[in-house]
């Protein structure tokens, strides 16, 4: 068939009007993409044949009107007069001129997305291919067909399509590539990083952007996904012009097709997706039918999943094996799978299916359908949603062998597991998969343990189990046998292990909230409590090291791994270990030794949790017995709390997250953590009148616990200072300078390396803060604390710290090097590897913060932080996107606050060189996503300077 309904001569647009062949064997090599030609659908021979094309049309109009994915014949019937114009929906024009822009751009880039986000089932994907055909001439137009492919094969042939017949970066013509059905925004991002990677390895020059990724996705709440710049929502709602336009095909549909009423999916349009419209329709269908039968249990299976389950389709194959069709009903005319379905069949479309082989799956016409026919199998059947699943998860044959065995398991599971996530564009976080969330507690229980039943290696399960039962049921025997079973399955996964702790640190919160008028806890109770935290604090500290070993597992069961689940740093274990060493806390405090009422109690308490005091009581007390058993956990717990605070201030303030939708969760997060920490303080940080104490000793503990309490004891805490919400935040940091002023004061003879670095970057953040603030030190009395700091480092140093202060003090005004500048290139290569060492196993989603900029001004007004850039941009809403697409760098007044350096560039590899005599090159960071138009040359560029955590940072580069 192919041979008949394709041309045999493919075109695709080249330089100019021109064209050139795509060669069969050419074509073939681009396993990954569907290519969409210029002369798509023309001159073929079905074309010739009128009564066989009258055939053909009228199959490929059904099977698109009735639910079926629109194919480019659907477009070409409609531009050669055999249909009337296709539908062209409002936001057409706007998706489409914002190709045409980015195509245009005069700041072009490598790989550009745009996102077009909608409700399932109300025509995103066939607007998105509309595009393409109407840009088939301007663009080399493809369509992902198999999102299981490796990244960088994609990025390979994506790169091929582009030089294609191409003998000069001239001639590139841009590839519109259509993804359709991502379900992590993060996939795409990580696609376009390997496009890029793809290009810059071929060393393309460009002077207009290469690739446009149209990315097509769905989403339960379109308006709000599309804020994000570039973006286009499609919804569950026609405008007055739509309607007219749905109205008048409808007429033509008549006039031409016999049975256009079961056009389901055309008439859920037309409709305007009225409920009223879709209900009746199922009531209708599933009139007096016997639920009990294969054909009504089929239907309910394919119902639940294509409820709650993207793109689940169930093959054909097992569908027919599922109904008993043997091969014949009578020799010359065997039985089909619409012959056996009888009127259920026109709820049912079949469709292709890509991942795990080829080979074409069934499901329910449209989204909504399924939705409905769940709500009627319930109300007029009782067949609720819990004996679908359990019916589904029972049914042997399906799970045995046959064609799309792998893609039903792999949605089968997504059914149970797959939560709902903010961080990967979700609306909502949700504790459990859609599927759970909507079951009565009273059927969660037998749903998922018939999953466990059914696979039985896969750990998730169990710990989705052990989840229902310590946060449903408050049952945490039966939850921590559960949670043992996944461990056992996934002895190194950090989130099972996190999920133990969970366990554990429930119960002992469980207790507290039960007993808050507990004006004491019993020997027996602190016992058990305290062994529990042990165990709690246990579980979180191997998650946090399985989360850093090299062998670390993600959480993704085997069969998900094809979607490329996209790699988180799993901190869940710092902060169960946070709360559990505070519910300890809180149980120690209801002890007569340490009693939250008792004043005098509460130093000996921090002294026992900080491990320099024992416990003042009789040795024969049982409540004194019973803590030294406890005695390792509980002399550690300071330090243990201390270190995990420490590593939510790093990963928040020195890292970035790489998309937003992963910076509003870790904004819930970090106040969260900053709760926590008040309460810590209010513990630990109490300032000390001790009147036995020498005056000398109690005010330097005091200056410290101060500094601790203002997070100013951490470079990363400092650091916090400059983010615009802080409030107060100037009057702050001059209490810090002249307490850590204060200190040294009394430590004449001390190095307090750590202690003098926080003083410098101090000094500078008040530069930033409150320039005239008469507590800053001159720079040249900071750049002499500087030079005693870095003799006295280590060359080996762990942390990036007075490195990157080398960076931001020592940075060269001109070509002319002194003593400090000339070691630039030994501090930038410290700072990279003491970086590396520190904080990259953290960067499996994040990146390093850019947390100053170099400015045109001398001494430490030359150090420049992101909010005084962004003052310029107050009346903007959303600030992100202004550094996104660069424009932030076009203000005239931002040009006047910064210094542009010049450089040179190979690739994505830049380098400043300085000095006149004796010279130095210093590495710079290209944060352009993709490399610079130069392709492998040599080129000289100009750009501003960011320093990060990781090393210097070129932004806005230009070749000169």
């Amino acid at each position: 068939l192919k041979s008949v309904i394709q041309s045999s001569r493919r075109f695709l647009p080249s330089r100019g009007s021109s064209s050139v062949i795509l060669e069969k064997k050419e074509e073939d090599l681009f396993t990954a993409l569907e290519i969409l030609c210029e002369n798509e659908c023309k001159d073929t021979d079905i074309e010739k044949d009128k009564s066989k094309f009258l055939e053909f049309r009228k199959s490929k109009e059904e099977h698109f009107y009735r639910g079926g994915r629109v194919s480019w014949w659907n477009f070409y019937f409609s531009s050669e007069n055999y249909s009337s114009a296709f539908v062209k929906r409002d936001s057409y024009e706007h998706l489409k001129d914002l190709i045409q822009c980015w195509a245009e751009s005069p700041k072009p880039v490598f790989a550009k997305i745009i996102n077009l986000y909608h409700h399932p089932g109300c025509g995103g994907t066939t607007l998105a291919m509309h595009v393409l055909w109407n840009l088939k001439k301007n663009f080399r137009c493809a369509v992902l067909k198999n999102k299981a492919t490796d990244f960088t094969e994609i990025g390979d042939q994506v790169t091929n399509l582009i030089t294609y017949k191409a003998t000069s970066h001239q001639e590139y013509i841009p590839v519109l590539l259509l993804v359709d059905d991502f379900e992590e925004l993060e996939n795409i991002c990580i696609l376009q990083d390997a496009i890029n990677s793809s290009l810059a390895k071929k060393g393309l020059r460009y002077e207009k952007t290469l690739v446009i990724i149209l990315n097509c996705m769905r989403s339960q709440n379109p308006d709000r996904s599309a804020k994000s710049a570039d973006s286009v929502a499609l919804k569950y709602q026609l405008s007055p012009k739509e309607q007219r336009a749905f109205e008048a095909k409808l007429e033509e549909i008549e006039k031409q097709h016999k049975n256009c009423e079961n056009f389901y999916s055309f008439m859920i349009m037309k409709s305007n997706f009225d409920d009223m419209y879709i209900e009746n329709v199922v009531r209708n269908i599933l009139k007096g039918q016997n639920v009990d039968s294969k054909e009504a249990q089929l239907i309910s299976f394919l119902a639940l999943l294509n409820s709650y389950v993207i793109n689940s389709t169930i093959s054909v194959s097992q569908c027919e094996f599922f109904l008993g069709i043997t091969s014949a009903r009578t020799p010359w005319e065997p039985e089909t799978l619409e012959d056996k379905m009888g009127t259920y069949s026109t709820l049912l479309i079949k469709t292709e299916v890509a991942e795990y082989g080829r080979y074409t799956g069934v499901r329910i016409i449209h989204p909504l359908i399924a939705i409905a026919c769940l709500k009627e199998l319930e109300k007029s059947y009782h067949l609720d949603k819990s004996q679908i699943a359990l019916n589904l998860l029972r049914e042997k044959l399906f799970y045995v062998s046959g064609i799309g065995r792998e893609k039903f398991l792999h949605d089968v599971q997504t059914l149970l597991l797959t939560r709902q996530r903010r961080e990967y564009g979700d609306e909502t976080d949700t504790l459990f998969s859609p599927l759970i969330e909507a079951l009565p507690n009273s059927k969660i229980e037998n749903v998922l343990t018939a999953g466990s039943i059914q696979f039985p290696q896969n750990a998730f399960i169990c710990q989705a189990l052990a989840r229902y039962f310590y946060i449903k049921e408050k049952d945490f025997n039966t939850a921590l046998h559960w949670a043992n079973q996944a461990k056992k399955i996934a002895p190194k996964n950090s989130y099972i292990s996190d999920t133990v702790g969970q366990v554990y640190k429930s119960k002992i919160k469980w207790w507290l909230d039960e007993n808050k008028t507990c004006r004491e806890v019993t020997v027996k109770d602190l016992t058990h409590f305290l062994e529990t935290a042990e165990k709690a604090s246990g579980a979180f500290k191997e998650s946090q090291r399985q989360n850093d070993s090299k062998d670390y597992e993600p959480e993704v069961w085997p069969l998900q791994k094809y979607q490329r689940k996209y790699d988180m740093y799993n901190t869940a274990g710092f902060l169960g270990e946070i709360e559990v060493g505070l519910y300890s806390i809180e149980i120690l405090q209801l002890t007569p030794l340490f009693h939250k009422e008792n004043e005098l109690a509460q130093k000996p308490l921090v002294q026992f949790l900080s491990g320099i005091g024992d416990i003042l009581a009789d040795p024969e007390n049982e409540y004194h017995l019973t803590l030294k058993n406890f005695t390792s956990y509980l002399q550690n717990l300071r330090l243990d709390l201390k270190k995990c605070f420490d590593f939510f201030v790093d990963y928040m303030v020195l890292l970035k997250t790489r998309n937003t939708h992963k910076e509003i969760v870790e904004s819930i997060l970090s106040k969260k953590v900053s709760r926590y920490y008040r309460k810590y303080t209010e513990i630990f940080c109490h300032l000390g009148l001790d009147p036995l104490q020498s005056k000398e000793l109690l005010q330097e503990e005091n200056y410290r616990k101060s500094l601790e309490a203002l997070r100013a004891d951490r470079f990363s805490g400092l650091l916090e200072y400059l983010n615009p919400n802080h409030k107060d935040a100037a009057n702050t940091v001059e209490r810090i300078v002249n307490q850590y002023a204060l200190l040294f004061q009394q430590n004449l003879n001390k190095k307090l390396i750590k202690e003098k670095q926080n003083f410098i970057l101090a000094n500078i953040i008040l530069s930033c803060l409150k320039p005239s603030s008469k507590y800053i030190r001159p720079f040249n009395i900071l750049k002499k604390q500087l030079r005693e700091v870095l003799e006295l480092v280590e060359p080996t140093h762990q942390y990036p710290d007075p490195y990157f202060l080398a960076c931001l003090l020592f940075w060269p005004e001109n070509q002319e090097l002194d003593q400090d500048s000339k070691l630039m290139e030994k501090y930038v290569s410290s700072l990279n590897r003491s970086f590396g060492r520190q904080y990259r196993h953290m960067c499996r989603s994040k990146q390093a913060s850019t947390l100053f900029y170099l400015g045109k001004s001398k001494g430490l007004h030359s150090i420049v932080h992101k909010a005084e850039i962004e003052q310029y941009f107050s009346k903007e809403q959303n600030t992100n996107s202004l550094w996104q697409s660069g424009d932030v760098w076009k203000k005239n007044e931002v040009k006047d606050l910064l210094r542009r350096l010049t450089g040179q560039a190979v690739g994505k590899l830049i380098s400043i060189e300085y000095g006149t005599e004796e010279k130095i090159r210093i590495p710079v960071i290209s944060v352009y996503s993709g490399p610079l138009r130069s392709g492998g040359n040599i080129e000289r560029v100009s750009f501003y300077l960011g320093f990060s955590i990781e090393g210097p940072l070129a932004y806005d580069i230009e070749v000169i």
